[in-house]
């Protein structure tokens, strides 16, 4: 698929507190996707007219009520990973040092927000952006995509394309997935020890299935926060 960087960064920018200039960057991909991926584009068109049919201020009413009271939608690849266990804050310290590898401006939200995760595959090499998107991006989406799949909000649209695009652009490696890789997300471990080509961040040093993992000092502190009561924002 041509394109990626821009398509990543609009999904980046529909997936980050509303703006202005929400509804164009709909339209923008919309028209990118629809030669290319038509269930993505198709997607894309019912999320847009939702966007032009309704004000600014029920579009940020619709994004808090999809990502913020809602656990299982929530915009952190790492809470869908790892929860709040010891190895989200080692995929912390990694993304962050992603987005200062690539000189990617931080903002308000953790590292592993999807915002900032998309910006890191779309400035990785092709190679390493799919064993990434591989082991930790596609299944979280897919976490996320599957709680929103069954709900009401305009959002599904949005995740529903994000999928298509990921598996038609991946789709190859996701479908080699093997089988442990499953089984390391469910058990809650570390997919970039677990699965044998991650080495995002830790400079070659997570080594390949059975190796023992390299702990990184961290640098970011996980907020505490009540998933009973639906509340995963700081």
């Amino acid at each position: 698929m041509s394109h990626i960087p821009k398509v990543l960064g609009a999904f980046a920018r529909l997936l980050s507190y509303p703006d202005q200039q929400a509804s164009q960057t709909a339209e923008l991909l919309y028209v990118v996707l629809s030669d290319e991926i038509p269930e993505a584009a198709r997607a894309m068109s019912q999320f847009g007219a939702f966007l032009e049919q309704h004000e600014g201020w029920q579009v940020e009413e619709a994004f808090t009520e999809t990502f913020d009271v809602n656990p299982a939608c929530a915009l952190e690849v790492g809470w869908h990973l790892f929860g709040e266990e010891y190895a989200r804050g080692m995929f912390l310290v990694r993304m962050r040092q992603e987005m200062r590898k690539y000189a990617l401006a931080e903002s308000a939200e953790l590292p592993d927000h999807i915002s900032h995760v998309l910006a890191i595959v779309a400035a990785m090499p092709e190679d390493e952006a799919a064993r990434f998107v591989t082991a930790c991006l596609q299944p979280a989406v897919e976490k996320m995509n599957d709680a929103l799949a069954t709900k009401e909000s305009p959002y599904r649209h949005l995740l529903a394309a994000l999928a298509a695009v990921i598996e038609q652009k991946w789709g190859a490696s996701a479908a080699a997935r093997p089988r442990q890789l499953l089984q390391s997300l469910s058990a809650g471990l570390d997919p970039l020890h677990a699965y044998p080509v991650a080495e995002i961040g830790c400079g070659g040093r997570c080594g390949t299935a059975g190796s023992e993992p390299h702990l990184v000092p961290l640098e970011v502190t996980i907020p505490v926060r009540d998933r009973s009561a639906g509340d995963h924002r700081e």
